[in-house]
């Protein structure tokens, strides 16, 4: 079995190599949070607490989006082999043995992944800290951060499980799928939430209520001394709320996009209909390419609409208030969007194989190469725009939220939404995602379309 596993990460090295990238940034983004905890518990006293404060916030932002992330695109890659597995079955290889195969290529190359993210956080951490705490005093500016082993458990164990998130259920998916409906099938069938999911979602719902209810208890009976920790607590509704969205992407996702695709019918052209026929059937791969740029703008958006929420507070009653320096957003977002950035680019990477040879069955059907090439693009705005509205409910529930928290303390408070750092980020992942999109489909519209279904 291990000649089999080897084997097959050598033969479809394109389908798993994007697992490892995405693994690499999330053990780094769980590394820099780790090391600031390993640093606050080496240091102690107020410098210690301070830096592990900052630590529970960089943890929470990028655990959100590494679970987001590396879960969704060890599902694509485990999804995209099942053909190979109906094969295994095939030449006799039993359900049990292939999940885990499956299985026992996620761990390998998640920890290979969290080994890179390790080295990165060791090279990283030092400018981190001082960026985290750049003009702070109480010799925060000599400090020296520490990667030991308490960084090095929560790095491997967090990717590890991450990983199995996506990677578990898949694998189980594909070894109990019958092989010859796995040939005909290029899309997993069941896409409905099984009933761990939906306990998931329901612990994740109810427990961001919970919290939201305790801190206004809290709120309601808080000392002048409590007030400050209170506040500096609102910036973790946005990672929470994104929390729930994600996991309930199953119920979310395909209603919404099915819904405003449905606005422009069908007939409009038929790039728009192969694109959206395209959107809605590969559930597996829209929800792997939306996952990314929900989490990213989601978390940025709501970050900069709590800042502007209660810094308008703030002002109107006669408080000083310090808006987000670039340094404080590197540090708590830094993680999640090179995430984002990465992660909607490996789905590109990865489902490149599947989506030349539907194309090329899309020339042979007598498709022209522009309908092509609009088609490959609309899908990919569809990913960004249901991405865009999923994240504009967080951010717009994030506005709410913060302005119920902070009403205790201000008399004055109403939502304020800045959006413009997450439109630029939209604006910004649309771009990349065409153009990653155009790209492939260029150069593989110059191979003859024979050669490409030979390969199918």
């Amino acid at each position: 079995m291990i000649r089999l596993l080897l084997g097959e990460l050598r033969a479809d090295w394109r389908s798993w190599a994007g697992l490892v990238l995405v693994a690499a940034v999330a053990g780094l983004a769980i590394g820099i949070g780790g090391s600031f905890l390993e640093t606050g518990l080496h240091v102690g006293g107020r410098r210690g607490d301070g830096i592990s404060g900052v630590s529970s916030m960089i943890l929470v932002f990028s655990g959100v989006s590494a679970i987001a992330v590396t879960s969704a695109v060890a599902r694509l890659a485990v999804d995209l082999g099942r053909p190979g597995y109906a094969r295994w079955q095939l030449c006799g290889v039993t359900p049990r043995q292939t999940a885990a195969v499956v299985l026992g290529q996620v761990v390998v190359l998640s920890l290979t992944g969290a080994a890179l993210g390790l080295g990165a956080t060791a090279l990283l951490a030092r400018f981190v800290l001082r960026l985290a705490f750049d003009g702070a005093s109480g010799g925060y500016e000599t400090t020296t951060a520490i990667v030991g082993p308490l960084t090095a458990i929560l790095l491997g164990g967090g990717v590890l499980l991450v990983s199995l998130l996506g990677g578990l259920p898949a694998a189980r998916r594909a070894a109990r799928t019958p092989a010859l409906e796995a040939l005909r099938e290029s899309e997993p069938q069941g896409t409905a939430m099984r009933w761990w999911r939906w306990a998931l979602f329901a612990v994740l719902t109810a427990g961001m209520v919970a919290a939201v209810q305790a801190w206004m208890s809290s709120a309601a009976a808080a000392t002048p001394e409590d007030r400050s920790t209170l506040i500096s607590q609102t910036p973790l509704i946005a990672p929470l709320l994104t929390m729930v969205i994600v996991a309930g992407g199953p119920v979310l996702y395909a209603p919404l996009l099915r819904a405003w695709t449905a606005l422009l019918p069908a007939r409009a052209s038929s790039a728009w209909f192969l694109a959206r026929h395209q959107a809605r059937y590969h559930l597996g791969r829209s929800t792997a390419s939306i996952t990314p740029l929900l989490t990213g703008t989601a978390m940025l958006g709501g970050l900069y609409t709590v800042t502007a929420t209660w810094g308008a507070a703030a002002r109107a009653a006669g408080e000083p208030f310090e808006g987000l320096k670039l340094g404080q957003v590197i540090v708590l977002l830094g993680g999640p969007l090179l995430l984002a950035g990465i992660g909607a680019a490996v789905v590109v990477f990865m489902s490149n194989r599947t989506q030349a040879r539907e194309q090329a069955l899309l020339s042979a059907s007598g498709a022209t190469t522009t309908v092509i090439l609009r088609a490959a693009v609309l899908q990919a705005l569809i990913h960004v725009c249901t991405a865009a509205l999923l994240s504009g409910a967080v951010i717009a529930a994030t506005g709410v939220l913060t302005t119920a928290m902070l009403r205790p303390f201000y008399p004055a408070v109403a939502p304020q939404y800045d959006v413009g750092s997450s439109g630029i980020l939209v604006g910004a992942g649309a771009l990349l995602t065409a153009a990653a999109v155009l790209i492939p489909v260029l150069s593989r519209l110059r191979a003859s379309v024979a050669t490409a279904l030979s390969a199918m």
